[in-house]
């Protein structure tokens, strides 16, 4: 009886969505009438959600002077939230810093790089608030959500104010609605912006209707040009939020069925959408690459990121003969003083470009290098490079690993005169950069190579992959249930965001996290209630940096192969990905016990059970794929006055 009452409750709910996206307009429609409709709805929203802000503020003054109960409090913070929720998308989308900044910033401190001097900025916004009204004891908060209520308030009407002056174009009406799709999928059901809450399932639906109300606007003008087109999108946003209506627990929903069911078909319905109404694309008006191809229409298709925005490198600058020169220079232990080690000595391709070391050995074999090597596949996902995230640019990566002592203790000045001295390299650096014959063999074109060839190393054809695209048939259900469980309960996904599963920020992916877990020096004896002495961010050059909540704080990096990378940490203490879990489960360093000032992650246990626990590394191994990246060069160039050097290793001696 109770599934026969599921699925009508479902069907109700999916005809009447698919009732609420049907409406059509008089035949004298036109796409100028569309964008209008647009614009009078988002105006609706924002009036609303000022409306459902000072009645937040009422509630909240009433809350203050023992007037209203906590229960109160709770149900017109959902209110705001939810109202916030229907205009998310294009407040986003036309002032994405504001609402980070003021109304819907995770609630961690932040700094402000633009000025003099660096300023520490304390959270506001509904997400701060969610965590407090929805606290142990909001009462004891009641002066402090009051504050929050009446900054929102105060910050909203300006914002408020500048929206309303937005002028909007058709094309920001399906980029918004797109990014939309991707900010659901991978902020809003994984929990990330309801911390305290936990309503991510019913503000991912308000925010797929409100995306949905804009979209609609064009469903007419779609029926004329593609009429099962407009069928088609229509059924599927009314399946998508019938599917976000079902009366599941946050922990019981089925994200990996959503992402495959609903959320990569409306990613492609709406591109093919706005292709057949002849809206311009993001990709055709700018010359600029993005951060994800705007045509990729799969949230793990191979081609969603796009390395060429991270590297600020063209397509055609990362040239098929770049890639080469950089495999061969980082396989040559030439780079290093001694000639004896090369980037291989730290990252092995079988390893999937690790080394099996807690940390890496230092030149010469005396003692190690600061930190465990980590992947380099996918690495160039990122804003900002090594463990406390000091490089901001891919190509200057390698001069800090150059000038290193533990490394490769040289310069680029002794590096470029060996190098000349080999005919063969001179001819591939000619070969490499013939428009550029005064700097073939400079700083500047072994770093480009280097890292051409690091951002080939890129890896979205896992099992998991495939699976998620269409292209295997199934996948082994403790992979399913790892994944649903990686990106809801064990919370994972709130740091390690999809698609990279690494620190790469959705739905824009430009920005870099780091986090304070507070990693023990030892996983065993004495020193596993220690807090492990690296500081991490905080001792980074940049004084942005230097400040006290970057202490401890290491950059988020991928867990994609994470099956070949162990040990795991920057300090590499554990030795299996359930240690890392069982880190996790308990709350990290401050569940443990340990004193962690500024520990972002939550210090209180996931209560995962044993299950759970290997169906997460179930779904972590089926990240695995190392195809097309692992071969290593034959041999070295030769060096002809120079035959000492001709005996040197490949990959390096150790």
């Amino acid at each position: 009886m109770k599934a026969t009452l599921t699925g009508l409750l479902y069907l109700t709910l999916l005809l009447m969505a698919t009732h609420f996206i049907s409406f059509v307009p008089p035949k004298a429609y036109t796409a100028a009438e569309a964008l209008r409709n647009v614009r009078a709805e988002f105006q609706t929203a924002l009036t609303e959600l000022d409306q459902t802000a000072a009645a937040y503020e009422a509630t909240a003054n009433a809350f203050v002077r023992g007037e209203a109960s906590a229960e109160a409090l709770q149900k017109v913070h959902s209110q705001t939230r939810l109202a916030y929720k229907s205009l998310e998308f294009l407040l986003e989308y036309n002032d994405r810093e504001a609402v980070k900044k003021y109304l819907n910033g995770p609630p961690l401190l932040s700094v402000e790089p633009k000025v003099p001097e660096v300023r520490i900025i304390e959270p506001v916004g509904l997400q701060v608030l969610d965590e407090l009204v929805y606290g142990e004891d909001p009462k004891a908060e009641q002066e402090e959500i009051l504050r929050l209520v009446r900054q929102f308030n105060k910050d909203f009407s300006k914002v408020k104010a500048f929206q309303e002056g937005v002028v909007l174009q058709h094309r920001f009406v399906f980029e918004a609605f797109r990014y939309q799709l991707v900010r659901i999928f991978t902020l809003g059901l994984t929990g990330f912006d309801t911390p305290g809450s936990g309503a991510a399932l019913p503000e991912a639906r308000q925010s797929l209707e409100g995306a949905a109300k804009a979209l609609m606007a064009y469903f007419p003008l779609l029926e004329q040009i593609d009429a099962q087109l407009a069928t088609d999108c229509r059924m599927e946003l009314g399946s998508a939020i019938a599917a976000l209506s079902q009366p599941a627990d946050f922990n019981d929903f089925r994200r990996l069925q959503f992402l495959k069911k609903h959320l990569n078909p409306l990613l492609k319905l709406s591109l093919e959408a706005q292709k057949a109404l002849e809206v311009e694309l993001l990709n055709e008006i700018t010359d600029r690459p993005q951060a994800w191809n705007y045509e990729a229409d799969n949230l793990f298709s191979d081609e969603f990121l796009n390395p060429s925005y991270y590297t600020n490198l063209s397509d055609a600058a990362q040239s098929e003969e770049r890639i080469a020169l950089g495999r061969m220079l980082f396989y040559d232990p030439i780079l290093s003083a001694n000639n004896e080690r090369s980037c291989a000595s730290c990252h092995h391709p079988d390893k999937a470009f690790t080394d099996g070391l807690p940390r890496s050995m230092a030149l010469n074999g005396e003692g190690n290098i600061q930190r465990n090597a980590p992947t380099l596949i996918n690495s160039v996902y990122a804003e900002h490079y090594f463990y406390d995230l000091r490089e901001p640019n891919l190509e200057r990566q390698v001069k800090h690993v150059v000038r290193d002592e533990k490394e490769f203790n040289t310069d680029f000045l002794e590096i470029v005169d060996k190098l000349k001295q080999s005919g063969a390299y001179r001819s591939l650096f000619a070969s490499a950069y013939p428009e550029h014959p005064q700097y073939q063999i400079s700083k500047w074109s072994i770093s480009n190579a280097l890292a051409c060839y690091v951002a080939d190393l890129r890896s979205f054809n896992s099992p998991f992959d495939q699976y998620v695209r269409g292209e295997r048939e199934a996948i082994a259900a403790e992979v399913e249930r790892g994944f649903d469980l990686f990106m809801g309960k064990a919370n994972c996904g709130t740091c390690h965001f999809a698609p990279a599963f690494n620190g790469t920020v959705p739905p824009y992916f430009q920005e870099s996290e780091s986090e304070v877990l507070g990693v023990p020096a030892a996983a065993h004896g004495p020193d596993s209630l220690t807090l492990d002495p690296d500081p991490g961010r905080f001792a980074s050059y940049k004084p942005i940096d230097q400040t006290p909540f970057y202490l401890h704080s290491f950059k988020t990096v991928t867990v994609r192969n994470a099956a070949l990378t162990a040990p795991y940490m920057h300090n590499g203490i554990y030795q299996s990905l359930e240690e890392v879990v069982d880190f996790y489960n308990k709350g990290g360093g401050a569940g443990m016990g340990i004193a962690v000032p500024y520990q972002t992650l939550p210090d209180t246990p996931l209560e995962l059970s044993e299950q759970e626990v290997q169906d997460l590394v179930a779904f972590m191994e089926a990240l695995t794929d190392t195809t097309g990246m692992t071969a290593v060069p034959d041999s070295l160039p030769v060096f002809q006055h120079q035959r000492e050097w001709n005996k040197r290793e490949v990959g390096g001696s150790y």
